[in-house]
């Protein structure tokens, strides 16, 4: 019997550490969710799931955009859907349709109301597996070059937004306009005095 358990013991010790290992990520989601920072949104093609036109990801860049992964037939996309809604006339938001049937999920954005200005459909999971997605729903703050700033696992509440999102954004903003400013063509110094001269002319 004493021998039986010391074939045994190794299996057991293993198997213990990786369920302590599994409680410890799952009472932590934001351990999973930190490990992405600052990788870049994937160059990635698909349909648009509201008009069925091709749509490519290198499209949502230019300014600072949230994308959320959601399914008609997951619960807590549908609890979180109200808050996406506000939140669609402060940033532009994306959508990403995971592992879904076209019909039930334009179905659904018919009924709930639609927040995105496009939804990439994923009805095989491709693009999802690229972005490290672990279910729906998940929401994700890019920055206008598509670096990925954070995201979210789970159902996503007003006061994760503002804890977590809102600061983020406001910075990639303000970093945005920084940038612009600091890399606007000056003006040629020879033009500069007609500029000056012409504006004196037209004053009364």
């Amino acid at each position: 019997m004493r021998s039986r358990l010391r074939l045994f013991l190794p299996l057991l010790l293993t198997l213990s550490l990786g369920i302590l290992l599994w409680l410890g990520l799952g009472n932590n989601p934001y351990s999973q969710d930190e490990a992405t920072l600052g990788r870049t949104l994937p160059a990635w093609q698909s349909d648009n799931l509201l008009d069925g036109r091709p749509i490519q990801t290198a499209s949502l860049k230019g300014e600072p955009f949230v994308l959320n992964v959601w399914a008609s037939w997951c619960v807590n996309c549908r609890a979180e859907h109200p808050l996406l809604s506000e939140l669609a006339g402060t940033v532009p938001l994306y959508g990403l349709n995971y592992r879904d049937k076209g019909d039930a999920a334009r179905a659904w954005l018919i009924q709930a109301g639609n927040p995105y200005r496009a939804v990439l459909a994923d009805p095989d999971g491709k693009l999802a597996l690229e972005l490290g997605v672990y279910g729906t729903p998940e929401t994700y703050l890019f920055a206008g070059d598509g670096t990925l700033l954070t995201r979210h696992t789970g159902l996503l509440t007003r006061e994760i937004w503002q804890r977590q999102f809102a600061p983020l954004l406001n910075q990639a903003r303000t970093d945005a306009q920084i940038k612009a400013a600091t890399t606007a063509p000056a003006i040629a110094p020879s033009i500069a005095p007609s500029i000056a001269t012409s504006a004196r002319e037209t004053q009364p």
